[in-house]
């Protein structure tokens, strides 16, 4: 992944911006190829993502719009494509999933390496096709830690999902379609890449930041960390919280540590509250019961004029990854006042890092933060924030040594669970219920390529492709088409190709033991 030509797709799960930063500064090298891959939502769902007064009308004027995004936060000339594949908002989950093979719509010559962010959300539902069987080298990038969003049953709705069986299932999407998992911090689940489901520190799954914060801040930070004329400070603003109003936010842990410093400070916290959302009169509310006197500003971009002079950054949340907020704060100079918990692990290298253990932890943090200016920032930690360092970082921790690469017996595992797991998301009644039904059928499994050559795969995929162009062209065909389609997602005929999947992952599970040293490297799972 290190090596300088490569053809790199992207593909991120939603409207997060760290997968565009991301392939901004990966196609500063002239000689990668870039590729970003993002949702396509209908017009109807556009106003329910997309801040207020922005859609789109075509695929050309939401690929343009990104790459002037782009260039805009980041100062680089952006030379990558945008591609996009069919999405659909979910307002149970608060998502976006992918409603068709995203896959296929990668030319075979351009399956190099495949970045994959989040990508147990991307694969929760995909069954169609396997990434790490599709592409060379695929890297998975942990960005959200879902086990504590279901815990907390935020975004609202999502409580019917059982912590434990989404723990399992994250596990299983990242070892059937990664070669490499990075986490961004171990608040994220451990998954596996051995064949022990034991969690434990495992070669292909690495803990390890790659995220940066745009050129914007650390400009800002650069700004502030100048001398101020005589007489004059650096900043002149007190304390803030930035956040979507949600609860899954960190907005419970902000209200409960303020109460704490109130009843222990006689000056109570004054504290600027930015950001709205679904729970905003909610959030208001629940601060009002405990006496907290915020102002609450509503939706501000964080790199706007009105943000520099804040000297305090508070972030109590504890379900974050990493926080790009902090990131960010940290970069423009200010304090930023944390919890003592892993997601904040990266942050603890900076100086203005203030971290706490407990409710008397965080007022004394807060106490000096308020009465001292934060240190200037210097190059080098400004370099480790920037997207530059963070590119560089990936590159190093998701390419894989020789001996690094999944074992005969691990590969034979894995595809086993493979079939057994797309056995199960493939029922076409719970596709259809849940509405992941592609608007194409690009998503439709004809065949389980797991039982072709390599040699073999590519002629078929040709013939699909002629089959299904015979089957636009003639009605008849396609109807006929249709029905065999039907025949073979029938539940009866899943239920039946889900225990032999279930069957031959037993089988592959115990031969994994004493019998795993002999297999043949060559070993395909077609033989099993």
């Amino acid at each position: 992944m290190a090596r300088p030509s490569i053809y790199a797709a992207i593909i991120g799960p939603g409207t997060s911006i760290n997968p565009m930063l991301r392939a901004a500064q990966l196609s500063a090298e002239p000689s990668r190829s870039v590729l970003l891959m993002v949702p396509w939502v209908s017009a109807e769902q556009q106003p329910l993502i997309y801040p207020e007064g922005l859609t789109f009308s075509s695929h050309a004027e939401q690929a343009e719009y990104i790459l002037q995004e782009a260039r805009k936060r980041t100062g680089l000339p952006c030379n990558f494509s945008v591609k996009f594949y069919a999405g659909k908002y979910y307002s149970s989950f608060g998502s976006i999933f992918p409603v068709e093979d995203i896959v296929k719509l990668v030319p075979r010559e351009a399956r190099d390496v495949a970045i994959l962010e989040e990508p147990e959300h991307l694969c929760w539902f995909q069954h169609s096709s396997r990434w790490s069987r599709a592409f060379k080298h695929v890297v998975g990038i942990l960005h959200t830690n879902y086990l504590a969003y279901i815990r907390s049953d935020a975004p609202s709705g999502t409580g019917f999902l059982n912590t434990a069986a989404v723990y399992r299932v994250n596990r299983w999407v990242c070892r059937i379609h990664c070669h490499k998992n990075v986490k961004l911090s171990d608040a994220v689940q451990s998954l596996p890449h051995q064949l022990s489901d034991a969690v434990q520190s495992l070669p292909h799954q690495v803990t390890c930041n790659v995220h940066g914060v745009a050129a914007a801040f650390l400009d800002i930070g650069r700004a502030k960390a100048a001398k101020p004329p005589p007489g004059q400070h650096r900043f002149t603003k007190g304390a803030y919280f930035i956040g979507k109003a949600v609860w899954g936010k960190g907005y419970r842990e902000l209200i409960n540590m303020g109460a704490e410093y109130n009843q222990v400070r006689a000056d109570p916290l004054v504290l600027d509250v930015i950001g709205s959302g679904e729970d905003l009169a909610a959030i208001q509310a629940a601060a009002g019961q405990k006496g907290l006197d915020w102002r609450w500003l509503g939706a501000k971009d964080h790199a706007e004029p009105a943000m520099h002079d804040y000297q305090v950054f508070l972030n109590p949340s504890t379900s974050d990854v990493v926080a790009t907020t902090t990131a960010e704060a940290l970069a423009m100079g200010k304090w930023a006042v944390v919890p003592d918990i892993a997601c904040n692990a990266f942050f603890k290298q900076f100086r203005n890092c203030l971290l706490y253990s407990d409710a008397g932890g965080f007022v004394s943090a807060v106490d000096k933060a308020l009465l001292n200016e934060p240190a200037p920032m210097s190059d080098e930690e400004l370099n480790k924030l920037s997207w530059a360092a963070a590119t560089q970082r990936l590159l190093e921790v998701g390419s894989m040594a020789e001996g690094d690469w999944p074992s005969a017996a691990e590969t034979r595992y894995t595809a086993a669970l493979w079939r057994m797991y797309r056995s199960i998301v493939g029922f076409t009644a719970l596709r259809e219920a849940l509405g992941m039904t592609s608007p194409n059928d690009t998503d439709e499994p004809a065949l389980d390529s797991e039982d072709l050559d390599e040699e073999n795969e590519e002629d078929y995929e040709q013939q699909q492709q002629q089959q299904q162009q015979q089957q636009q062209a003639h009605a008849a065909a396609e109807a006929a088409a249709g029905a065999k389609r039907a025949r073979d997602n029938s539940e009866a005929a899943r239920a039946a190709r889900a225990a032999a999947a279930q069957k031959e992952l037993e089988e592959a599970k115990q031969l994994a033991g004493d019998e795993a040293d002999s297999w043949d490297e060559d070993f395909q799972y077609r033989d099993l």
